[in-house]
């Protein structure tokens, strides 16, 4: 349009440059908050792309976006996404693959790409281990090829070998759940239901809590969380039970501030509910936000009220399910409160 030609005629504001200028990584690197999109045809397990060529067969050359890419990465607080689509060929293939083949260009490295974007969520990758990296990327595939990269995942040694997984809409993360709050102390939380994916955040997660906090939670002194544990809240039936993690934003990455759960009860048409916050976060108010969430996703379920089991020293999960506004009727035995809670 002119006015784009009379914009730039003669505009000391504007200078035009070589690629070798502009595509320039440590030229790209100066820029605060840099931020690099691209995609790609398809990326493997570890985190490899290829954005040139499948197999022999070549689509384009690499243009300026691993420049791109690596710059971002260098760039103070800068970030690196890549935007795929999970699958191709309307459907028949998936684009997230085991690894990629023989002939395939490497584009972007493992080192290169901080984000992984796909219709089904996001994959953050920086810092991750393969393992981590594996289960990362699967939870964003599409689900139908999940149960496939989870056994070729298994058969190249990525993930654990006994990484359970449910399969169809039963296992199928719920987005449309996640929502924000602020609570009555001004803390902004992300409630969300847990991911296959998240079990480094929740390992991070209980190894961060006092043994007070583990001994009112699980009603034990156990003090080791291992993998097999830890699958028993990230691997779940979002139809029978759920795991809503508060999560609360540090030093740009997500930190889990507190985990709330249940599990139905189908012949009483109640669920079983426990909660535990991170000790650093407790009196804030994120307990009664998760609290008042998970009763709302239980209403929706159509159930009647929770059943808990809470420690007679534990005063201030008392008085949370206390002040709930439910109708609760309690026995204590041997030092433990066993309470049912009717919704009003």
């Amino acid at each position: 349009q002119r006015a784009t030609y009379e914009f730039l005629a003669d505009n000391p504001s504007i200078e035009f440059r070589g690629v070798d200028y502009t595509n320039n990584p440590a030229v790209i690197a100066q820029i605060d908050n840099m931020t690099a999109i691209n995609t790609v045809l398809r990326i493997d397990l570890t985190g490899q792309a290829t954005a040139e060529s499948l197999g022999n067969t070549f689509y384009s050359g690499i243009g300026g976006q691993a420049d791109f890419m690596r710059g971002a990465v260098l760039a103070p607080g800068g970030k690196s996404i890549l935007v795929i689509q999970s699958t191709a060929m309307d459907g028949e293939v998936s684009r997230i693959v085991p690894a990629l083949a023989e002939g395939d260009g490497v584009t972007l490295t493992r080192g290169d790409v901080h984000y992984v974007v796909t219709e089904y969520g996001i994959a953050y990758l920086h810092g991750k281990n393969m393992r981590e990296r594996a289960m990362a990327l699967i939870s964003v595939a599409h689900p139908t090829f999940r149960p496939w990269l989870l056994r070729e995942a298994k058969s190249r040694h990525l993930i654990y070998r006994d990484q359970a997984y449910v399969p169809g809409k039963r296992g199928e993360y719920p987005e449309e759940l996640e929502t924000h709050r602020t609570t009555r102390n001004h803390v902004e939380i992300l409630l969300r239901p847990v991911r296959i994916s998240d079990e480094p955040l929740l390992k991070d997660f209980f190894y961060s809590l006092s043994d007070q906090s583990i001994y009112r939670r699980f009603l034990s002194a156990r003090k080791d969380m291992p993998h097999e544990r830890l699958q028993e809240f990230v691997v779940i039936d979002y139809t029978a039970e759920m795991v809503i993690l508060a999560v609360i934003e540090e030093e740009g990455r997500e930190v889990v501030a507190a985990v709330g759960q249940y599990g139905i009860d189908a012949q009483t048409h109640t669920a079983d509910v426990a909660l535990v916050v991170r000790d650093d976060d407790q009196d804030r108010g994120i307990g009664t936000e998760l609290l008042n969430y998970l009763t709302v996703l239980a209403k929706r379920e159509g159930l009647l009220g929770f059943t808990a089991e809470v420690l007679a020293e534990n005063e201030a999960m008392m008085h949370l399910f206390e002040r709930s506004g439910f109708t609760i009727d309690k026995r204590r035995d041997a030092g433990v409160y066993e309470l049912r809670m009717l919704f009003n």
